[in-house]
């Protein structure tokens, strides 16, 4: 089978390419044993991946544009066709902090090109990126009263806090001024 790994920052620097069409064996593969292939496989990789059979803190390891962590973790089974994005951590050696906000009125796209906007690159379809910041978006349908829906996206911010600071109020102002 065959999946496509997607590298980003200094894992891309230890691979050498951005994307990498990757064959696996087995029907039953999992991120932990991909991660610990891709450790054995490239020098610049070794050790930064998997600390004690787990996924190192503060990395993003996404499966389709969802974080594995908030599925199997290094358990989560991968299928052919899947693309796996690795994530070093943003904005190296200093302090990482998340923030989430909601915001009713506007759409998933409308919030990824505000993101863009403010000097971020989609990276796949939940998750936009900036030098150091990563923002990742869900959205809803929430029930404002008895037969009215609006949307409403959910951005959890990750990064250093001061660029966070301004980041999230930039993008609120934006929001607001779009949906309400």
């Amino acid at each position: 089978m065959e999946i496509e790994l997607r590298t980003f920052a200094t894992f891309r620097d230890a691979v050498g390419q951005k994307e990498v069409a990757m064959d696996v064996d087995g029907d039953r593969t999992t991120v932990g044993s991909v991660l610990a292939t891709l450790e054995d496989e490239y020098d610049g990789l070794t050790g930064q991946l998997l600390e004690d059979g787990d996924i190192r803190p503060q990395l993003s390891i996404l499966k389709n544009g969802r974080e594995v962590i908030h599925m199997d973790g290094t358990e989560t089974v991968l299928e052919d066709g899947d693309e796996l994005s690795l994530f070093p951590p943003v904005a190296g050696g200093s302090e990482r902090v998340t923030r989430t906000r909601s915001f009713r009125g506007i759409s998933r796209r409308l919030a990824v090109r505000y993101l863009e906007n403010l000097d971020g690159e989609q990276v796949d379809d939940d998750a936009v990126e900036g030098g150091d910041w990563r923002a990742t978006l869900s959205a809803d349908d929430v029930a404002i009263g008895p037969s009215l829906t609006l949307t409403e996206v959910t951005v959890e911010f990750e990064g250093d806090p001061a660029t966070l600071d301004s980041l999230v109020d930039e993008f609120a102002q934006k929001a607001m001024r779009a949906g309400g």
